[in-house]
């Protein structure tokens, strides 16, 4: 007597059932993993624009605690490997130059001087080119915008004449 073998297995149409399953989970997960890695890149600018703020604030702060003198060349020391040189206010003691060259922030040169015065070493890099994390634009008006390479729409806007930050996303 011959009993029939069983076989053991899933059906081919099962098979792309589950498949057919997976790719529309998948669908579903990839834009929700786009979602986070948007709010990474909008919550690490932020954070910088908060430790750029509280920096040009203590600046300001120091002005205030010595009689709000004016504009000062060279009012803030800084070591010479943090921004090249010391700090220089303008008139209403914001943060506006480390070459010793103005006390009015006027140029992307000033930008980058302000930024890398006002933020700790080791924050992320600036310069006028693509190649750092940020590249400083001056717009005028002794403002700096501060372009987020990793996201080139989303960017910093410092206004020396005010303090004022706007983080733009």
């Amino acid at each position: 007597m011959h009993t029939a073998a069983r076989q053991s297995g899933f059906t081919l149409l099962e098979v792309v059932a589950v498949l057919v399953i997976v790719g529309i989970l998948a669908a579903l997960a990839v834009p929700k993993f786009a979602d986070f890695s948007e709010a990474a890149r909008n919550s690490k600018l932020q954070n910088i624009g908060a430790s750029f703020k509280a920096g040009a604030d203590q600046v300001h702060a120091y002005w205030l605690a010595k009689g709000s003198p004016g504009p000062q060349l060279n009012m803030i020391k800084l070591p010479p490997s943090q921004a090249g040189g010391d700090l220089s206010v303008n008139a209403f003691g914001w943060p506006a130059d480390t070459r010793g060259v103005s006390r009015t922030l006027n140029s992307t040169n000033d930008c980058i001087d302000v930024w890398r015065a006002v933020l700790a070493p080791g924050a992320p890099s600036v310069s006028n080119g693509t190649s750092t994390d940020f590249r400083a634009q001056y717009l005028g008006g002794n403002s700096c915008r501060y372009i987020f390479q990793q996201a080139p729409t989303k960017s910093l806007v410092f206004n020396s004449n005010t303090g004022a930050l706007v983080v733009n996303l």
